[in-house]
């Protein structure tokens, strides 16, 4: 695995790394505590939400250029619920209040952790059928990976 990700070209590798950073830093702002860490609570699941609808959406245009005349109504509806399951769990937070019969914001961090995992495993398949590249998989295991733990540090925090 580790020799198809020396296979990536070095932009997708660099861009892919860096887009991890926010994602660690917003942990660490949430561990920080006080405003820092409230901060870092908002920005976070945006970003994670931005990242999210970013990745479903190569995914919708891909369907749409491999299959122009007949793209296939699944993978445009996963890419949409994909895209929207995140944004659903950035408001899932901002709603989050006391009087509710459950903790929302938690909530919304499973659903970023969740959209992540499920987009990972899409595109595995797509590797594996000879859609995208072999190089794409590896990337987006590591990717993935890193986003995964930079959402679960958020909400281990938070929950505590």
């Amino acid at each position: 695995m580790l020799r198809q990700l020396s296979e990536a070209p070095g932009t997708p590798l660099l861009m892919g790394f860096a887009g991890l950073v926010p994602f660690f830093a917003g942990a660490f702002g949430i561990a920080l505590g006080g405003q820092a860490g409230l901060q870092a609570a908002n920005f976070l699941p945006i970003y994670a939400a931005v990242v999210l609808s970013f990745l479903a959406g190569g995914r919708w245009t891909t369907e749409i250029v491999l299959r122009a005349d007949a793209p296939r109504t699944g993978v445009l509806l996963l890419a949409v619920l994909l895209s929207l399951s995140g944004w659903f769990a950035v408001l899932l937070q901002v709603w989050n209040r006391p009087d509710l019969p459950f903790d929302t914001e938690l909530t919304g961090w499973g659903m970023l952790i969740a959209g992540f995992v499920i987009q990972y495993l899409w595109d595995r398949g797509a590797v594996r059928g000879g859609t995208l590249p072999r190089w794409y998989l590896p990337l987006r295991l590591v990717l993935t990976l890193g986003a995964v733990i930079g959402l679960g540090a958020a909400l281990a925090i938070r929950a505590m």
